[in-house]
């Protein structure tokens, strides 16, 4: 392979995004000793993505090698593998970048009298010139993949990419608060967060006043080699996803199953699909871990496991405890921020609980309601006097069939609480109520093309917090929600305020199930096909979800109106999925069966 080829298949590895591309040259600005760093990008990163810092800068000679393979000044021999102490260290970010990039530096020191220009287009690099610039850096990416249509084309929308890159920024402005981060999006600061030695404010600036205020300090955890500290959020805050739980080690945001075991334990465990939110920081001497086992340096390797496990878990139960008692960690002066670093005890060695967190209240199963008929579009005004919690519904409406015999069956039995079975002309007949009810609501759904699905307006709007990074998935599928009824309006950054649900879905917890149902797409489990009407995904996935919810007892008591319900569908023998609704079993096959020898 030429040298550009070469590049071209390390960067598959090294830049997976626009996001990943932030990460390494905010990460070098970082290990440059910049106080200030300003992260600018427009249409997601895709066009553009400018890191400025005022870093140390590089010399002159150092700018014309730092675009070739494996150049870097942060590491000289072997042994310094296993004394990291940078973000980065491998010297392949920058030449990826190149080959799938126009690429521009422009950097100058402070004791030099004039700074240096140097670009790239593609893995072709371009003459060193002089240029006029403040000490420190500046780095532009443009037209990213310009010449890799393939890896484009599996980028996701703007919105989504700019809520990664978002995140990216966020991650390295809670590992280091003494630097002062700005990010510009498509022409508008979305933040400005000062310098600080504080690290609650620091957190408070992405989280909220409100939110921070219920921060629990970690009770500084010290171990061979390990200092633990940061902050812990209240049992309350659980949420249903990790979103909220962030993990540093030397500044470096990781994921590590590891840690996450020891906080769960260190809660005294959690109800299932729930997840504690924390914010904790990692010192760890550098020789006890290996940061260079994963591309993206994501995911680490600690050589001595269980004594991290302790720390973690010491320190998460001590503090939980604490604060049960009222003796949640005092205010210091100044915050424990984990740059620079803190004094740590020696290793001894040369390298060779509880409490515990009550369920939560289960999602309520509401009684089946049968679809109304097919009317124009609504909207129920909330009165001035506040509702009672149950009001929060909507109201059920009256039958649509009959509860008379359907002709030609005739309901006979339940098996195991969970079939409905029914005789017919051709012989039994087993019914699985929840499939049925999967296929009604979805054919209703359907049919929201030609007339709206009838909305009722919440009598107190519900809130929803959602990560930065899932806000461009929701816009994405904004037109779904409406047509299905459902009204979700952007309140503020990252949250949503859900005010009207389908009348024919009634939702004792609105806001978690529309929660849930979203959550199916900012995790990647189901995309809109563009190609084709995209809301039949969304009422198959809902139609899912709201029969999974429902009380199937409620329906197995009224067999013969939802037989009714189903064979008025276009498709009534399966579900959108292709499970099964209802089984039959001809008398010719039965009989045979018991008749065989």
């Amino acid at each position: 392979m030429d040298d550009v080829l070469a590049s071209q298949v390390a960067a598959g590895e090294v830049v997976e995004r626009p996001a990943s591309v932030v990460k390494e040259l905010v990460e070098n600005s970082i290990d440059a000793g910049a106080d200030f760093i300003r992260v600018e990008i427009r249409r997601g990163g895709v066009s553009l993505i400018k890191v400025t810092d005022n870093g140390c800068g590089m010399s002159r000679e150092d700018v014309g090698m730092c675009l070739l393979r494996h150049a870097t000044s942060k590491l000289y021999s072997s042994a310094d593998l296993f004394d990291i102490k940078q973000l980065g260290f491998r010297g392949e970010a920058l030449p990826s970048i190149a080959s799938v990039s126009l690429i521009s530096i422009t950097t100058r020191r402070a004791e030099d009298v004039e700074g240096s220009r140097i670009s790239c287009e593609g893995g072709v690099i371009s003459p060193l010139t002089n240029a006029g610039c403040a000490p420190g850096t500046e780095m532009s990416v443009a037209n990213l993949f310009f010449n890799t249509p393939v890896r484009r084309k599996f980028l996701k929308s703007d919105e989504t990419e700019a809520g990664h890159v978002e995140h990216q920024v966020r991650l390295h402005a809670l590992a280091f608060p003494h630097i002062r981060f700005v990010f510009v999006r498509d022409g508008q600061v979305v933040f400005d967060v000062p310098g600080t030695q504080d690290l609650r404010q620091r957190i408070a600036g992405f989280i909220g006043r409100e939110m921070a205020s219920a921060l629990m300090r970690v009770r500084p955890t010290e171990a061979p080699g390990v200092r633990v500290s940061g902050f812990l959020m209240p049992l309350s805050a659980a949420r249903r996803n990790r979103r909220m739980q962030f993990f540093f080690l030397n500044g470096r945001p990781i994921e590590d199953t590891i840690i996450t075991r020891a906080v769960r334990d260190g809660y005294g465990g959690f109800p299932t699909g729930q997840h504690p939110a924390l914010f904790l920081y990692l010192e760890v001497e550098p020789a006890l871990v290996d940061v260079n086992v994963h591309p993206a340096k994501r995911e680490v390797r600690f050589r001595r496991p269980s004594e991290l496990t302790m720390a973690v878990l010491e320190a998460v139960a001590s503090t939980l405890a604490a604060h049960a008692r009222g003796g949640d960690m005092p205010e210091e002066k100044t915050s424990s921020v984990p740059v620079p670093p803190l004094v740590l005890r020696p290793v001894v060695q040369p390298i060779q609980q509880e409490l515990t967190l009550p369920p939560s209240e289960p999602l309520r199963k509401a009684p089946p309601t049968p679809l109304p008929p097919l009317r124009e579009k609504t909207e129920i005004h909330s009165p001035s006097r506040p509702p009672e919690p149950q009001a929060r519904k909507a109201a059920p409406t009256a039958p649509e069939c009959p509860t008379e015999d359907v002709p030609g069956f005739r309901h006979i039995g339940t098996l195991k609480d969970q079939y409905a079975l029914f005789e017919n002309s051709e012989g039994l007949v087993l019914m699985a109520p929840r499939a049925a009810r999967e296929r009604i609501i979805f054919e209703r759904l359907l049919q929201s093309e030609r007339r709206p699905i009838e909305s009722q307006r919440l009598l107190v709007p519900e809130i929803i917090e959602m990560d930065v990074r899932d806000m461009g998935v929701v816009r994405d599928i904004q037109p779904q929600l409406e047509q299905a009824g459902f009204h979700v309006a952007e309140f503020g950054r990252n949250t949503l305020r859900l005010e009207a649900v389908p009348v024919f879905l009634p939702l004792q917890q609105a806001s978690v199930f529309v929660h849930e149902l979203l959550q199916v797409y900012t995790r990647g489990e189901l995309r809109l096909n563009r190609s084709r009407n995209p809301f039949e995904p969304f009422a198959r996935q809902l139609a899912a979800r709201y029969a999974r919810q429902e009380n199937t007892a409620m329906w197995l008591a009224e067999p013969m109106r939802l037989l009714a319900q189903l064979l008025r569908c276009e498709i009534p023998y399966c579900t959108p999925g292709g499970k099964p609704t209802l089984l039959p079993f001809p008398m010719s096959e039965i009989q045979r069966k018991l008749q065989a020898q």
